[in-house]
């Protein structure tokens, strides 16, 4: 039996690093996070973490449009545009994005208000794209 179509799968996070303590984040945007760890917390393999690391999620599935995880990150952190603009200076803020597509190919647009939100709160973009035929994923 064949497997089903590879299905397209992509979802975006927010997501800050730099030097010090997650809870620091955690406080200035009080929001909840995903995940987290901090500077000098020891890794799961092994050594410690060499930055801190903070995520909030999109709250969609994956099967979701990667505009729509964007549109409602960038929803979220509008109500905290203070906020961002000041941890801008000493942390890197960004929206990873991230898919999964079948190997013919796949292309990504940001229309020019997502942009201008995004820079208006000092985010970046960061795109993870990987392509997988379809014999390569689970069903």
């Amino acid at each position: 039996m064949s497997s089903p179509s590879l299905t397209n799968r992509e979802y975006a996070y927010f997501r800050v690093t730099g030097p010090g303590r997650h809870e620091v984040i955690t406080e200035k945007l009080s929001l909840a996070p995903a995940e987290t760890w901090s500077e000098g917390d020891t890794r799961p393999r092994g050594g410690t973490y060499q930055f801190m690391h903070w995520t909030l999620s999109s709250g969609h599935d994956d099967k979701e449009l990667l505009e729509r995880h964007i549109e409602s990150l960038l929803a979220i952190l509008g109500t905290r545009s203070q906020a961002l603009r000041e941890l801008s200076v000493d942390f890197e803020l960004t929206i990873q994005c991230v898919g999964y597509y079948p190997t013919s190919g796949h292309g990504a647009h940001l229309g020019r208000d997502v942009v201008r939100t995004a820079a208006q709160f000092g985010l970046s973009f960061d795109f993870d794209f990987y392509y997988v035929g379809d014999s390569d994923h689970d069903g």
